[in-house]
C-alpha cells in the first residue's frame, strides 16, 4: 500500500468513528510534535505545538464546551502522500444550549503514519459566536 493509500486510510478510518461521536481514533495518530493551525481571525485562531499543548489549548477548552458527543461528519477525503485533505460537517450541542453546526476543511500532514501538522478552515465568526 502507498504512503498516500495508507494516510487516506488512517484518517478515513479516524473520522469514521469521529461521525458517530467516538474520537478515540485520532488520539493514536498525533504525533507528539504536532502543529495544529486554526486558521482565520478568531478567538480560536492560533498555532498550537506539542500534543500536551494541543490537548490543553486546543481539545480541552472545546471539548469542555459541549453537552454531549462532538460529531464530525466527513464528506471528501483526498490525499496525495504525506497530505490528507478532509471536507467536513461539525455537529454538537453545547453546555448552553446552543447547536454548533461548523463546516471544515482540514489539511493534514502525515509522516511514519503520525499527524505532524494540521491546518483546519472553519466559519470562524460562528465558532466565536457559539463558543466564545
Amino acid at each position: 500500500m502507498s504512503d498516500t493509500e495508507t494516510n487516506r486510510a488512517l484518517l478515513t478510518e479516524a473520522f469514521a468513528k469521529l461521525e458517530h461521536g467516538d474520537p478515540s481514533a485520532f488520539l493514536p495518530l498525533f504525533d507528539d510534535s504536532i502543529t495544529w493551525r486554526v486558521m482565520g481571525s478568531s478567538n480560536w485562531s492560533k498555532v498550537v505545538s506539542g500534543l500536551a499543548n494541543v490537548e490543553a489549548e486546543l481539545m480541552g477548552p472545546l471539548f469542555a464546551s459541549f453537552a454531549g458527543p462532538y460529531r464530525n461528519i466527513p464528506e471528501l477525503v483526498l490525499a496525495d502522500g504525506g497530505h490528507v485533505v478532509v471536507l467536513a460537517k461539525g455537529h454538537a450541542d453545547t453546555v448552553d444550549g446552543k447547536i454548533y453546526a461548523n463546516d471544515y476543511c482540514f489539511v493534514f500532514r502525515l509522516a511514519g503514519g503520525k499527524i505532524v501538522e494540521v491546518r483546519e478552515y472553519l466559519d470562524t465568526k460562528l465558532a466565536d459566536a457559539v463558543l466564545g
